[in-house]
Formats: structure tokens, C-alpha cells, sequence
């Protein structure tokens, strides 16, 4: 521990949670580790699931008196 101790003072190092990450700051610049975010999967209808179309009755012939 005092390994770290002296690393941290001769470089200066400081660590900081800023909502949820973990942000490293040096002498020479800072780091922010953020774990990754999280991904929603929605499922996709396929062609069975998707609700039918309905389909349209075919037309009855017309009949004319001539």
C-alpha cells in the first residue's frame, strides 16, 4: 500500500465516482472508466406472428339482361 501512496503523490494522481464511472486524473491527463451500457433487445415479429392482412373476397361475376 505504500507503493501506491508514493506513486500517488509523486504524480499526483486522484480518483473520482462522477455517476457510475471512474474517473483517473494525472499529471499528465485524466481517464474515465465507464462500464458499458446496457442494450435493450426487442424482439422483431417474424411473418408468423405478424397479425394477417385481410384478404379481399374476389368479385362475383355481373350478370346483364341483354
Amino acid at each position: 500500500m505504500s507503493k501506491v501512496k508514493e506513486l500517488k503523490d509523486k504524480y499526483g494522481i486522484t480518483a473520482s465516482l462522477v455517476g457510475g464511472s471512474l474517473v483517473v486524473g494525472s499529471v499528465f491527463g485524466q481517464c474515465v472508466l465507464s462500464p458499458p451500457a446496457e442494450t435493450v433487445e426487442e424482439p422483431v415479429p417474424t411473418e408468423e406472428q405478424a397479425p394477417a392482412a385481410p384478404q379481399a373476397e374476389p368479385a362475383a361475376p355481373v350478370e346483364s339482361d341483354e
